[in-house]
Order: structure tokens, then sequence, then C-alpha cells
């Protein structure tokens, strides 16, 4: 009788509990509708036992943040229609909460940049914040350039500015992004990005902290990485959304390590936008902040298994709310949230995970670092305190940019021609995944890591591997290494003859005695250069063409052309014995 007893019991309590959601969800219908009617989107709160609920909850809506109980952990979320549907199967009871972008003050805002720059405190109009761009450009056209990368779903624009002494042009220096308010309803660092920006172009040549960054760094800059969500079809900013106008939460979009290509479904064009920027460009570091919650939030979102760079993400996470401490109230950025236990700084598997996090998509797959600054308990924060936030976080900023100037850094090219190459370096030991990329127009890369010696490895197409042993790295210190790679030998086949590349200094049979004619057939596609070397190892002719397509090509040389300027894949030379050997280059 015990297990029909037992039966009964489980089937009351479950009854009763679908009784109390049912419940929960009717006596909240209205509030419920008027939210999915008005933004999209509803806000709302409930408990769960455990953190197995607590991740596969994370896969349905939109956890924004998860408080840990002495039993359990207090949910707060956001979802969609179709999301919440999900969410109800689950029967947890809930409380609909008041949307974080219902403001409870009177949003003080601007069209007129000067305005907006006076003080600081305003929020500026959608079509403020595109003037405030544009005028850094046209104010500092030596030092900036506006970036228009893309559009939303409604046609605003995702902008970024650049910031660098070579702005106009690549030199060897990291990439470094900072990006804000991908939640829309989070604008704190909206408006302290657009500051910074200010900051970075009236600093530079007067202050040399600032100096030394917009000479060392490439800096980019997007104050607003949703404005559909931010400005919800309107000008104004007084009625933002987390999600973005098609009620997506861009935060989830990404690509993820564990989820796959597509956690939540077709990626949005913003995500797009984001994922072009990233491929376009070699982003060594990178900052995204958020709202909700005060926290220092690092790799990786989407397993618990530490990234192996976690010593360093700890100390530059540690750094940068250090930095808040000694400028801030006591109470400001010092949530203790999962591991480590080091106020305002956590991990952001130990605190609740994410699929589809930008952080960890532009960690794993782009090859370069990012972190998740949440700086400000406040999700829409008044603009009156919006100085003051600039005041705790200022420092840090520039602190951070500086990141990427330490580790171990160098440029490398091809050991013949000296070009630069776009190599992967990785570090013995660590997961291939964590290789970084040396940038394909002027070979410099950037590996930020902790205290330690290394063993490096640099690969690259065509090219032989190489491995360099006992490099030492330290924080906040560089550490320089160039590095050559030798090019892979090319095979051409001439008249049915395989002839390999001939290392310089040493002696080898002529293979073009015999022809009058030398023929080669091309076996690869997408080559670009013909180098011809004569005996002694010089270089007698660079032949260009914009494209080599596989096929039969007869080499002539003609000094006459060569003179001229008009480079053809002919030789027309009487003694042949001056050749060496010819290279195919990519």
């Amino acid at each position: 009788m015990k297990p029909f007893f037992l039966f009964i019991l489980l089937f009351f309590i479950g009854f009763n509990s679908y009784g109390q959601i049912k419940s929960d969800y009717e006596s909240q219908k209205a509030d419920i509708e008027r939210g999915f009617e008005d933004k999209g989107e509803i806000y709302f709160k409930f408990s769960v036992p455990g953190r197995f609920d607590l991740n596969n909850l994370s896969r349905l809506i939109s956890i924004d943040n998860a408080k840990d109980q002495v039993i359990g952990y207090e949910i707060f979320a956001y979802a969609n229609r179709e999301e919440f549907k999900e969410f109800l199967k689950f029967n947890f009871k809930f409380q609909v909460l008041k949307h974080p972008g219902i403001p409870e003050f009177d949003v003080k805002s601007s069209s007129n940049p000067k305005d907006i720059m006076a003080d600081w405190d305003v929020y500026p109009t959608y079509s403020g914040y595109v003037a405030m761009m544009n005028q850094f450009q046209t104010s500092y056209p030596d030092l900036c350039k506006v970036v228009d990368a893309g559009s939303t779903v409604l046609g605003k624009k995702i902008l970024f500015a650049k910031i660098s002494d070579s702005v106009n042009y690549r030199k060897p220096k990291p990439r470094f992004m900072f990006s804000s308010t991908i939640h829309g309803d989070e604008t704190t660092g909206f408006v302290l990005m657009l500051r910074l920006i200010d900051t970075l172009l009236k600093g530079y040549g007067t202050d040399s902290k600032i100096t030394n960054l917009v000479k060392n760094c490439e800096i980019w800059i997007n104050p607003n990485a949703n404005p559909d969500g931010s400005y919800r079809n309107t000008d104004l900013l007084t009625n933002p959304t987390r999600y973005n106008w098609n009620s997506k939460d861009l935060n989830r979009n990404f690509p993820d390590p564990v989820a796959g290509p597509n956690p939540t479904g077709t990626w949005q064009p913003e995500t797009i936008v984001m994922m072009n920027l990233m491929s376009q460009y070699n982003f060594s570091l990178s900052g995204n902040f958020h709202g909700g919650a005060e926290v220092a939030n690092y790799p990786w979102d989407c397993k618990a298994a530490l990234h192996p760079d976690d010593l360093w993400f700890i100390k530059i996470c540690k750094d940068y709310v250090d930095t808040v401490h000694a400028v801030s109230p006591s109470t400001y950025m010092d949530d203790l949230l999962g591991y480590p236990n080091i106020p305002g700084v956590t991990n952001g598997y130990a605190w609740y995970s994410v699929a589809g996090g930008r952080q960890d998509y532009m960690t794993f797959f782009k090859s370069g670092r990012e972190v998740t600054f949440e700086i400000s308990n406040t999700k829409f924060l008044n603009p009156a305190q919006l100085p003051a936030h600039w005041n705790y976080n200022q420092k840090s900023f520039l602190n951070y940019i500086e990141e990427t100037l330490f580790g171990i850094r160098g440029i490398v090219t091809d050991s013949i021609s000296g070009l630069p190459l776009e190599a992967q370096v990785y570090v013995i030991g660590q997961n291939d995944t964590t290789f970084v990329l040396s940038d394909s127009i002027c070979g410099d890369y950037h590996r930020m890591i902790a205290t330690g010696t290394y063993s490096l490895k640099f690969t690259a197409p065509n090219h032989i591997a190489k491995t360099i042993s006992n490099i030492r790295a330290k924080y906040d210190s560089t550490t320089i290494l160039n590095v050559q790679l030798a090019p892979n030998p090319t095979t051409l086949k001439f008249e049915g003859v395989a002839v390999e590349n001939y290392k310089l200094g040493q002696n080898y049979p002529n293979p073009f005695n015999s022809f009058t004619n030398i023929k080669f057939s091309l076996l690869k596609p997408g080559f670009t250069k013909l180098e011809i070397y004569d005996i002694s190892g010089k270089l007698v002719s660079s032949m260009l063409k914009e494209h080599l397509n596989p096929g039969n090509y007869e080499i002539r040389l003609n000094s006459a052309d060569m003179a001229s300027g008009i480079y053809i894949y002919k030789l027309t030379a009487t003694d042949y014995s001056d050749i060496k050997k010819m290279i195919l280059i990519k």
C-alpha cells in the first residue's frame, strides 16, 4: 500500500503545483499580455531548487541574474511570447515584475551634441547620437574615423569610432574594442562610451597615458550595439527593451562552443554585423558593457571547464575592479557571484550558464579575448547618475585598453620575402582553441598571458612551423619576439620534370639546360607572384599578376620588357644556366 499512498501524495503535490502556476498566470495575465504588446518581452522572477534547472532554463529564456540562496537560486529573467510558453511547461511559480526599461524618473534627453557633452548627464536621442559620432570624425579627422558597420532590423546604424594616430592606414599595433548596450535597456555604458571617445580625442597630445594608447593601439568603440532596443522605433530613449526589434536577445544569438552555431535560432541582422566586423578585423582584446549587476564576468559562460588563461582573466578583471574600488563607494561593484570568491569578479559559468554569448564567441571563434563588464545594478540609469559612474570607471577603461600592450608580442614575416604573415600562435600545452592570430597586413601578434615561461609555436599556410622555447612573460610588461617562417618548397612541373625550390648557398644541377623554351604546368590556383633567382641567389625577376589560374605556361625573360615594367610570364634568354630557382608565392 505504501507505493499507492506515495503515488497519491505525488499526484496531489503535482496537481497543486500545476494549479498554483495556472493561478499565477491567470492573476497576472493582463500584465503579461501588456508587456508583450508594449515591448515584445516581459521581465519576471522565480526560484529553482538547483543548478540543473538553472542550466536547462538558460537555454530557453534569457536569464538576467541568478542569486544563490540557501536552497536553490532566485532567478530574474526576460522572455518573449514563445520563450514564456516554454517556461510555463516547467511549472515553476513566478512573479511578473516591472520592466527595467520603464523609468522612475523624467528622462533628460537632447539631440544637440553640445548639450549632451556639457555635463554628460543627458541621454542622446538617436539622431543626436549619430550627430555626435559624426562630429568626432569631423573635429578630429587625423585621429578618428566613424565606421558604419551595418544596420539593425529597423535600419538604424551600428557605429564604431576608430581611434588611432594612424587612423587612415594600418600599423603593427593591437586592435582593441569596447562595445556597449547589446541589451537595449542597459544604458549606462552607452553614454560612458561616448564620453570615452571624447576623452581619448581631447587627451591626445596632452595626457601622456592617453597619448601612449592612441599611438600604440587601434581603439574601436561601439557605444550602442542594439539601437532598436534602446530607441524602440522612436528617436527618444524613453522605453528601451532588452531584446532587438524581433524580440531576440542578441547576447544569446552568437555561435556557441557548446550549443552550436544557432543556439537561439536564426542570426539577427545585428549579430551578423558584429560577426562580419570581427571576421574582418583581428581584435586582440575587447570589453562588452552591461547593466543589472556590478561585476566583471570572464569566460567561459557556456561550460564549467576553466579557460587555459584563467589566471590572466582573473588578474585583469581584478585590476579593473580594484581601480574602481579606489574611487567609488564601498558598495559599488562588489557583487559576490560564483567563482572565484573575489568581490566584483566572477567566472561566467559559475554565475549562470549562457549559450550564444558574445564573449565566448569572440574568445573561442575569433582568437580574441573578451570580458563582460556589468557596471550598474540599475539597468536604465537616471542620467543624473551618469557622471558619477564615469568617475568610478574612467581609469579602469584606460587600464583595460593598456592590457593589449603587455604579454608576448612581435611580428611574423616570411624569411625570404620579408613580407608579413597571418600566422597562428599557439602556447604549447594549452588547448588549440586558445591560439591568437598575427595581423594579415602587418604581421603583428599580441599574446596576453600570465607571468611564466612558455614555448610558442608559430604556423602559417605554406610555411614551415617553428617552435620557440623559454620565452619569459611577466604581468604588466612586454616581451618582444619577432619570428620568421620559411616557406614550404613549391613544386613546379617543367616539361614533365618535377623541380623543387633550391636552397640558397648550395649548388644544384640546372634543370633548364636542355630546354630552349621553358614550359610549366601550374598545379594549384591562387598564386599571384612569380620570382626568378640567378645562380648567386639574386632576384632577377619579380613578375606580378592579379591571379594566376591553373594551366600551362611558357616562360621567357625579355630584359627590355622587364625594364619597361611589362611583366609577363615569359622568359626569352639564350643562356638558361643563370637561372637557379623559381618560386610561386600566394
